[in-house]
């Protein structure tokens, strides 16, 4: 009987074992401000935390998390990097989607692509991940086909531009030649003239 009184005792004492360690507290403090959406609490409970635990990758993947959702995309990258991977508890698919949203967010869609594929080869059933790397292919496609376009663009106005300073070095030299020629006909007239004031006399 006293074994089992000592059980029921320590599995609250258990549950709530992280009312005991500042960091913990902090970082559940931190994930209940964030799952209200107030991410600017949220991210100073998970710094404070930081603070305490700094090389534990929980606490940098919840600030990186909380960053995004305030829209500071590269400061969540710098969070995210510091993450290694190698040794870490958190999920790597969802470690992995979350990177790919945010190159999503800096507009670096072929790292958001590679992020994506890597999240999709560790977890297949993703919905999400499956749906933001189609969209990241549209994305990519459609920067290609600008690109083409425009240098398309960029080729005709260089054409139509090498054909007007073609056509102006034409111009100029036509109208130097019609000048030269207005001389010459000028000096024909004069020589003629001469010649029939000469046969006159």
């Amino acid at each position: 009987m006293g074994k089992k009184t000592v059980l029921i005792f320590l599995v609250p004492f258990l549950l709530y074992w992280h009312w005991f360690e500042p960091y913990a507290k902090k970082n559940q403090e931190g994930i209940k401000a964030y799952n209200e959406k107030e991410y600017k609490k949220a991210l100073t409970q998970f710094l404070s935390a930081k603070g305490i635990k700094p090389d534990l990758d929980e606490l940098k993947s919840n600030t990186a998390s909380t960053l995004y959702k305030l829209d500071k995309y590269k400061e969540a990258l710098e969070e995210f990097s510091k993450i290694g991977l190698d040794k870490t508890e958190i999920c790597k698919s969802d470690f992995f989607y979350n990177l790919g949203n945010n190159f999503f967010k800096l507009n670096q869609y072929e790292k958001a692509l590679e992020s994506y594929k890597k999240s999709l080869i560790l977890n297949p059933d993703d919905i999400d991940a499956k749906k933001n790397y189609e969209l990241t292919l549209k994305k990519i496609n459609e920067k290609k086909n600008k690109k083409n376009k425009d240098n398309k663009s960029n080729q005709d106005k260089q054409k139509r531009e090498q054909d007007q300073e073609n056509k102006n070095k034409h111009k100029n030299i036509m109208q130097y030649l019609n000048q030269n020629e207005k001389k010459q006909m000028k000096k024909k007239k004069r020589a003629i003239v001469r010649v029939k004031r000469e046969k006159d006399w």
